[in-house]
C-alpha cells in the first residue's frame, strides 16, 4: 500500500511540474481600440495642417504632436521566448512514474493484486507452466499446494482434480478438493471427499477441522464436537479457535432458538464466535446486514463460498434481528 501511495504522489507532482508552464501569468490584453483610434486621427490631421493657417493650424500642429508622443512609448509585446526543457523533463518524470505505477502495482499475472505478491505470482505462474507441461503428479501437487497457499482457489482446485485423474487414490488431493468444495458451498459432496480422506490419513489435521466444520453447519453437533477433537488430538494449530468452537458447541447442544444461539451453531464456525470473520467474512460492522432481505436471501439459497443454511421461519427470524444488533 505504502509504494503505491509514494507513486501516487510523485505521479501528482510530476503533473503539476508539467502543466505548471500552462499555470504561468498570462500574456497582458492587447492594446486597446484606443491606439487605432489616435492613428486614424494623427493621418487626419496630418492632411488638414496643410491646410490650416493662423491659430487653428497652431492648434492642430499641438495636436499632431501631442499624439506622436502619446504613440512614441508604445511597442508590441514581444512574445515570450518557449523553453521546451522543463516541460520535457516534467513530461519525462510524468512518463516515469506512470510507467512504474503500471510496472509495480498494478495486477499483471494471476493471483497478483500488489506489489508485494508480484513474486508469489510469477512463482505460482511458473508452478502452473511446469505441471502443465509435464503432467507428472509431483508437479500437479507443488502447483496445487502454492495456489492453496496463496488462495488462488481456481487453480487450487484444477491442480488437485489433475492430480486425482492421475492417481485417484492421492490422500491430499482428496483432502483439499474437499475442502475446496466446502469453500465453494458444496458441503454434502466436501463431506463425501473428506470422509474418505480422514479415514485414509486420520492424523491429517485440516481435514478434520473443516470435517467438524461441515458437520456443525449442517446442525450436527455431536459429530462436529468429535471431528474437532481428533483434530486437538494430531496437533492442529489453530488449538485455542477449535477448543472455542468445541465449547460453542457443546452449549449449543442444550438447544435454544434465540438468535445468539443459531448464529453460534450454524453460522459461528465460518465467520467467527463474535462475528469477527474466518473462513467467512467479518459479519460485525459489515453494511450488508443493514440489508435484512439480503441477509435473509444469502442464508436460504448461499451465495459464492458460502452455502444455503437450511432453517425454519422461526430460527431466521431470531438469526436476522440478532445480526441486526451486532
Amino acid at each position: 500500500m505504502m509504494p503505491t501511495l509514494i507513486f501516487l504522489a510523485l505521479f501528482l507532482l510530476g503533473l503539476f511540474l508539467a502543466l505548471r508552464p500552462l499555470l504561468g501569468p498570462k500574456e497582458p490584453f492587447p492594446e486597446p481600440p484606443r491606439r487605432e483610434e489616435l492613428l486614424r486621427e494623427l493621418e487626419v490631421l496630418k492632411e488638414e495642417v496643410q491646410n490650416l493657417e493662423g491659430e487653428e493650424k497652431k492648434l492642430a500642429l499641438a495636436r499632431v504632436v501631442e499624439l506622436e508622443r502619446a504613440l512614441e512609448g508604445w511597442r508590441p509585446p514581444k512574445p515570450r521566448p518557449f523553453n521546451p526543457w522543463p516541460v520535457a523533463l516534467a513530461l519525462g518524470v510524468v512518463v516515469l512514474l506512470g510507467v512504474g505505477l503500471w510496472r509495480y502495482t498494478l495486477p499483471r499475472l494471476p493471483g497478483e493484486t500488489t506489489v508485494t505478491a508480484r513474486a508469489e505470482a510469477r512463482e505460482l505462474k511458473a508452478l502452473q507452466d511446469k505441471a502443465k507441461r509435464t503432467g507428472e503428479v509431483a508437479d500437479l501437487l507443488a502447483w496445487g499446494r502454492r495456489a492453496y497457499e496463496l488462495k488462488a482457489l481456481d487453480q487450487a482446485a484444477e491442480a488437485y482434480l489433475e492430480v486425482l485423474k492421475k492417481d485417484p487414490r492421492n490422500v491430499e488431493a482428496v483432502r483439499r478438493v474437499g475442502i475446496l468444495l466446502f469453500m465453494g458451498g458444496r458441503p454434502d459432496e466436501a463431506e463425501m471427499f473428506l470422509e474418505i480422506a480422514q479415514h485414509a490419513d486420520p492424523k491429517a489435521a485440516e481435514g478434520w477441522l473443516f470435517l467438524g466444520n461441515i458437520y456443525f453447519q449442517k446442525g450436527q453437533t455431536q459429530e462436529a464436537i468429535a471431528a474437532w477433537e481428533k483434530y486437538l488430538e494430531v496437533g492442529g494449530e489453530a488449538r485455542e479457535r477449535v477448543e472455542g468452537l468445541i465449547a460453542m458447541a457443546r452449549a449449543q447442544a442444550q438447544g435454544g432458538k434465540d438468535g445468539k444461539s443459531v448464529y453460534q451453531a450454524r453460522c459461528a464456525a465460518c465467520h467467527g464466535a463474535e462475528a469477527q470473520g474466518g473462513l467467512g467474512p467479518r459479519l460485525r460492522g459489515n453494511p450488508i446486514l443493514k440489508a435484512p432481505e439480503a441477509v435473509r436471501e444469502i442464508v436460504l439459497k448461499g451465495r459464492g463460498q458460502m452455502p444455503a443454511v437450511p432453517l425454519d421461519e422461526g430460527e431466521l427470524k431470531a438469526l436476522l434481528d440478532y445480526l441486526s444488533s451486532l
